[in-house]
């Protein structure tokens, strides 16, 4: 992975986007774009709580931590608007016709076979891992992808504990990658209804798990050298989700660290996230991927 001054300076703003086919091969997914940043940031950690919606997010959202952020609350997740289906394009760049993952179960046989931003980070010579609460997601991270690699059993882990365990290992080991998945407000939502009490109460203490990586990137120093990214792979309505209403597809999306604040009013689908991290990591992003970078890192004054 190459080096240079910490904080990145814009990030391209147009990448050449070539469609593909379902199938995956080694030569498609080794094949980059041309176009990266000059001075990639150190680290990406992508923070994706299951089932939270956009409007949910927002009501609990203190300003004070929202002036921090680069966001949207118009954000897409793919159909169908489920768990495995959601995270796989969230985590691959393509939309579900190309990675082809339609159903959701719980315990998925083997490892996805196409780029995942795991396998472009290794490749790159990063280092990725992993935090999750829902065992189907280690579906998406093949062995020799990542260097941590964590099933953290939900309700024992909630979100406060789940983001204490990432946050103490990005602290020790610091990798350039770190995908952290929090289960509480999926199984609220389930449990009691999408928007009910329970849900908002537990939604409430999403701001707090966001805190504690955007802390522990400040103590290391690293906060402005870093995009944290702040997500969810669907919402839902009632207590279901999987279908193309609103509630169900809009997601909150939301970049803290070396990025402008504000709204971003650009239109996001969830695998642009995969595209935004690799490229803010400095990482040439498959031809393959279909998304886009969202957002530009800035080199902040320290």
């Amino acid at each position: 992975m190459r080096r240079g001054p910490r904080a990145a300076a814009f990030l391209a703003a147009a990448l050449l986007l070539i469609p593909t086919a379902a199938c995956w091969t080694p030569a498609a997914q080794a094949t980059p774009t041309a176009v990266a940043p000059v001075r990639p940031l150190r680290h990406v950690v992508i923070m994706s709580f299951d089932g939270a919606r956009a409007d949910a997010t927002r009501q609990v959202f203190p300003p004070a931590l929202l002036a921090r952020a680069a966001y949207s609350w118009e954000a897409r997740t793919t159909l169908p608007s489920s768990t495995l289906p959601a995270h796989t394009s969230m985590l691959t760049g393509v939309p579900t016709a190309v990675h082809g993952v339609r159903i959701n179960p719980n315990n998925p046989r083997g490892y996805i076979q196409i780029a995942t931003v795991f396998s472009v980070v290794t490749q790159n010579g990063g280092r990725a891992a992993a935090f999750v609460t829902k065992p189907k997601l280690l579906y998406l991270i093949r062995p020799g992808t990542a260097a941590r690699v964590e099933h953290l059993l939900y309700p024992r882990y909630d979100m406060s504990a789940v983001a204490r365990e990432a946050a103490r290992y990005l602290a020790q080991q610091q990798p350039h990658l770190l995908f952290i998945h929090m289960s509480d407000p999926d199984d609220q939502g389930h449990h009691y209804g999408w928007m009910s009490a329970p849900y908002m109460q537990t939604m409430a203490r999403m701001p707090d798990a966001v805190s504690v990586i955007l802390d522990v990137l400040t103590r290391m120093g690293r906060l402005d050298d870093s995009l944290v990214i702040v997500t969810a792979d669907h919402g839902g309505v009632g207590r279901t989700h999987g279908g193309d209403r609103p509630e169900e597809v809009t997601i909150p999306w939301l970049a803290f660290g070396a990025v402008e604040p504000g709204p971003i009013t650009k239109s996001i689908v969830t695998y642009d996230t995969a595209a935004t991290a690799v490229a803010a990591l400095g990482m040439p992003i498959p031809r393959t991927w279909q998304g886009k970078p969202v957002v530009q890192t800035v080199e902040k004054v320290r």
